[in-house]
């Protein structure tokens, strides 16, 4: 009976041992947790550097509950349990350990990134960095979340290698079924890096549209047609492999060129002298660059000639022709000046 009563005394013992050890834990976390409150988040504010404010907001939180777990796995230790439950009850606060640090690691990296890596977005104008940020961030959240799994397997004694072997041809599967969204976001990436256009810039597709860029993205490139008044979405692809005219650069003036055919044996001066009196009077063109008239060619049926004229607003192209055409239209009656039509004289060989 005394050594029964001297067993059920110390393991008493041993489980008033297993609560102090939770109280301790309790109160060093909470002791803990009013360090970081009162003097060390004090202490940050103070410094030059951010890194330390962002570090102690990232780990006061979980560092409490990690105190808390290490608290109670010691308390554990004092506690009668069968040994395969021992034993699970240690690997159960492993992995809860590794899921704490999981998430501090990951709650700092994030913390790092939209502190730094955004605020220099906002500084730069290159727009590849607005696009880059947010993708690190994923990828960072990403990779600390894959070594925190592959922790947690290795503590159940789960072979990983075979996994990672399917992970890998899994992984070969997506890339070939999704090559087409993987070529538009590499062409997304080169657009950016090469800058053949800018945020706002003015562009002319190979199908003949004037367009404003809006938009680069990683997937497609948003495009405002200015003459339709229509939003065009295209894949990164497409523009990276057609030929793109930007007009915005050097700068946002526009050539427009004008061909334009008199009658044999009409007075070119003349004409010319017509040509460059209306560039002149023509609302939209500007007077620097100044308009040129030129000879260009002797046509089958024609003098051909080309005005060259200069506006500063693409979308004022339409307008400018039509003033342009109308004007030569009538100053050209009122003058006499003739513009011919093409003709083509056809012989015929009579049968013998």
């Amino acid at each position: 009976m005394i050594e029964i009563s001297s067993i059920l005394e110390w393991e008493y013992i041993n489980y008033v041992i297993a609560v102090l050890i939770v109280v301790l834990a309790l109160s060093a976390a909470r002791v803990c947790l009013y360090i970081f409150e009162i003097y060390l988040e004090r202490f940050a504010a103070k410094t030059k550097t951010k890194i330390d404010d962002i570090i102690l907001e990232a780990i006061k939180k979980p560092l409490y509950i990690i105190i808390l777990v290490f608290g109670v796995y010691l308390a554990f230790n004092y506690v009668k349990f069968p040994f395969e439950e021992l034993v699970a009850v240690k690997i159960l606060f492993q992995i809860v350990s590794v899921l704490l640090s999981t998430w501090v690691a990951y709650r700092i990296s994030d913390a790092i990134i939209k502190e730094y890596g955004y605020e220099l977005a906002k500084k730069t104008d290159n727009n590849i960095v607005d696009v880059i940020i947010p993708v690190v961030d994923q990828i960072a959240g990403i990779l600390i979340a894959v070594i925190g799994i592959i922790t947690i397997l290795h503590l159940l004694d789960i072979e990983i290698t075979p996994m990672l072997a399917g992970m890998g041809i899994a992984g070969i599967a997506v890339a070939l079924a999704a090559q087409e969204t993987i070529s538009n976001m590499l062409s997304g990436f080169t657009l950016m890096i090469d800058q053949p256009f800018k945020i706002n810039d003015r562009i002319i597709l190979d199908s003949g549209e004037i367009c404003e860029v809006k938009e680069v993205g990683l997937r497609s490139t948003r495009l405002y047609n200015v003459i339709d008044h229509a939003m065009i979405t295209m894949p990164n692809s497409d523009v990276s492999n057609m030929k793109v005219t930007n007009i915005s650069a050097p700068d946002v003036k526009l050539k427009v060129r004008i061909p334009i055919g008199v009658g044999y044996g009409t007075d070119i001066g003349k004409v010319k002298e017509i040509l460059l009196k209306i560039a002149e009077e023509a609302p939209e063109v500007l007077n620097y660059p100044p308009a040129e008239a030129t000879f260009r060619e002797f046509g089958d049926s024609s003098l051909n000639l080309v005005l060259v004229v200069w506006i500063g607003d693409v979308k004022r192209k339409i307008e400018v022709l039509d003033y342009v055409n109308c004007q030569i239209k009538d100053r050209f009656e009122e003058e006499g000046i003739d513009i011919p039509f093409p003709i083509r004289t056809v012989y015929m060989e009579k049968g013998g």
